[in-house]
Order: C-alpha cells, then structure tokens, then sequence
C-alpha cells in the first residue's frame, strides 16, 4: 500500500497530525471489528488487515519526516565556541554546515527529476503529491538552514560557496511552487509564449541535470548550451509578449537560471582549483 492509499484509507488527508492518525486509526479499529460485523466476518478481517498496514504505512513516515528534522535542526545547531580553522577565517565547522546541506539540497533535487516532479500536472495526483509535499517540506528546511549557516564565522569563499548553493535552493523551492494552469487554449501570441516557455523548461531542467547533479557525480566541465537555450526562450518571452499569461512563471524560470549559472560557476571554478 503506498502512502497516497494509506491516507485514504485513513480517510485523513495528507496534512494530518500523529495524534489524528492515532485517533481515526482507533476509529476505524472499532468500525472493522470483527463483534460489530459478526455477518460478514471475512470482510471484517480483510478490512482490520488493510487498516493496519495503512497506519503502519503512515506511521513510519511520519516517523521519517521528524527524524530529519530532528536531524537537520542538530546539525545546525552551533557548537558553544565554534572554531575559526586554517587562517584567513577559514571555518571547519562552517564549511561542514554547508556540505550537509549541500548534499540534502541534491538528495531532493535527484527526486524531484528522478520521480517526474518537474510535469506539475501529474505531481498534483496519487502518490506523486505526497512525495511531491514532502520534498518541498525538506527543500524548506534546506533554505531555512542555509539562512542559518550564513551567521557562522567563515571565510570570504565560504561565504561566497554558501551564498551561490543558497541562491540555487531559493529559486528552486520558487520554481517547485509553480502550479498548474487551468485547462484553456492559448492563441496566437499566447500560444507561441506558451511554445517558448516550455522550450526554456526543458532546456533549463536539462541544465539543471547537467550542471548541478552531473557535475557532482562526474566531477567535468558543464556545457552552456542548455542554459543557452532556456535564457533566449525566457528573454523573447519578456522581449515580444510582455503580457503574455506565461510572463509570472517565465521570470521565475529566469531568477532559476541565473542562480544556476551562479553555482556552476562557483562548482567549475573550484573543480579547477582542486
């Protein structure tokens, strides 16, 4: 039973509290019982089966859930006296921050794109839109904790690291808040705005693929030409069709890119360097 079933059968949404689970788990419990549905004992069982997986189910992410944020808010946590190391402001303990979060950063950006996140229409539906919330959730607490990081003492690269993945994180939770439009037609202008930005989405979250998580993994050079491809996309939209439906969503694109092309260059500077 996957997450999206087992919050149905909870009949809870996906909001809900441990305490509200607990108390519809109860609920039901009662319902299905076997002394209360002594004609159709079969169904009765089947039923108190399948409720209990689903509160498992849900349980153990919850469960999942706090232990990161309990997690994450221990890492953030400062130490009472936290060291500045190697001169020049140079700061372990800062520069251990910034790579914890770095890596949650890619953990959700990996699922956003592995799991098919980037099509909002399908993320608004079944199990998708739990994993969908839940990495916004986790994306939040990323931005939240790199706000934080940024009060430790450090040295000026570090700052100039936190601020570039800081920037990257901040645009990609903007651009994971896009929603879906309401099925229309566009014409004319509005339909050649509408080919431009999808062309830009692609071409950016090809960008973001190559630059960010390839070059994580692989360690190479990123090639411009997805980037390329989204800034002229997102420039003609602003340029020719200034008040086109697709114009909020395209400068949201644009902030993205520019982040982006911030971070690649910070991440290619320093594979150099390395």
């Amino acid at each position: 039973m996957d997450l999206a079933e087992a919050y149905e059968f909870l009949q809870l949404g996906d909001a809900a509290s441990s305490a509200e689970v607990s108390s519809s788990f109860r609920r039901l419990l009662k319902e299905y019982h076997p002394d209360r549905n002594t004609s159709r004992s079969e169904w009765s069982h089947r039923m108190t089966v399948r409720l209990t997986e689903a509160h498992a189910t849900v349980t153990e992410y919850l469960r999942q859930e706090e232990l990161f944020r309990e997690t994450l808010a221990g890492e953030l946590a400062p130490d009472p006296d936290p060291g500045v190391d190697q001169g020049f402001g140079y700061s372990l303990s800062l520069q251990g921050q910034i790579a914890e979060l770095y890596d949650v950063l890619l953990d959700q950006i990996y699922d956003y794109y592995n799991y098919g996140m980037e099509k909002i229409h399908l993320r608004q539906e079944g199990a998708l839109r739990y994993r969908y919330r839940r990495t916004l959730r986790q994306m939040t607490d990323v931005v939240e904790g790199l706000a934080l990081a940024a009060e430790w003492p450090g040295s000026a690269l570090q700052y100039q690291q936190l601020g570039a993945i800081r920037d990257f994180a901040a645009a990609f939770y903007e651009n994971m808040l896009i929603r879906p439009k309401e099925q229309q037609v566009f014409l004319g202008e509005d339909h050649k705005a509408l080919q431009l930005y999808r062309q830009g989405s692609e071409a950016l979250d090809q960008a973001i693929s190559e630059g960010v998580l390839g070059l994580q993994m692989e360690g190479g050079r990123v090639s411009p030409a997805a980037r390329d491809r989204a800034e002229r996309s997102f420039m003609v939209i602003l340029a020719r069709f200034p008040r086109s439906p697709h114009t909020g969503e395209t400068l949201i694109k644009l902030y993205l890119l520019r982040a982006l092309t911030g971070l690649c260059s910070f991440l290619e500077s320093a594979a150099e360097t390395a």
